[in-house]
């Protein structure tokens, strides 16, 4: 009788091994496996592409003049998870800068950066993020001038903290606040000024999963 409930108790601990994997991988979200019962972990392979759209009120410093601005980012981006819930992305946006009085700028930036699913929830994860990348724009002035438009570049950080949502195994939501910081030369006859630029504001996107 012993030996009867010894081999069964082994049996039992034998198939709640072989069985918990099998719960613990229906909640992570893998290339080709549907989500059955909410999910908790974005697993390595994953690949999305997504828009997103960034509302901002900057401050502009040059030299010793300071300014607001208005600015819109929207662009693209592509995201691939190294690892179960870790994910390098790409991003390309257009971005408008317009100063109510004397002009703007608009142009491009260019970002690679990493960002971390903290999952607090079924289909929700908290989405701390950086990257670093590059910018090209040109000013315009207002008013009709006929001056040529100077071409500006240099480099550009992200950093951003927020909330994304998977809506479904293909479908993700997200929305955090986040900053965009643009640091470049200008340069007046034999001075040279470094012009930073600090963009922050709220974006709101979606993602595909692929």
């Amino acid at each position: 009788m012993q030996a009867r409930s010894m081999i069964a108790a082994m049996a039992s601990c034998a198939a709640a091994f072989l069985v918990a994997p099998g719960y613990a991988s229906a909640d992570t979200l893998t290339p080709g496996a549907p989500d059955t019962s909410g999910i908790h972990a974005i697993g390595k392979g994953i690949k999305e592409i997504g828009g997103e759209s960034l509302l901002v009120l900057g401050y502009a410093k040059e030299g010793s003049a300071s300014s607001f601005r208005v600015s819109t980012v929207t662009g693209l981006s592509f995201r691939y998870f190294v690892v179960n819930n870790l994910a390098l992305s790409l991003n390309a946006s257009y971005f408008v800068k317009d100063d109510d009085d004397a002009g703007g700028r608009q142009g491009g930036v260019f970002t690679l950066g990493a960002s971390y699913f903290i999952n607090i929830g079924k289909g929700l994860f908290l989405n701390p993020g950086l990257a670093g990348g590059g910018f090209i724009g040109k000013d315009f002035v207002k008013g009709g001038s006929t001056a040529p438009n100077p071409t500006v570049f240099g480099g550009a950080a992200r950093a951003g903290f927020g909330l994304a949502f998977y809506a479904s195994p293909h479908f993700s939501l997200f929305a955090r606040p986040e900053a965009i910081l643009y640091v470049s030369k200008q340069t007046l006859g034999t001075t040279s000024d470094t012009v930073l630029t600090l963009d922050a504001g709220f974006n709101v996107g979606m993602s595909y999963v692929l």
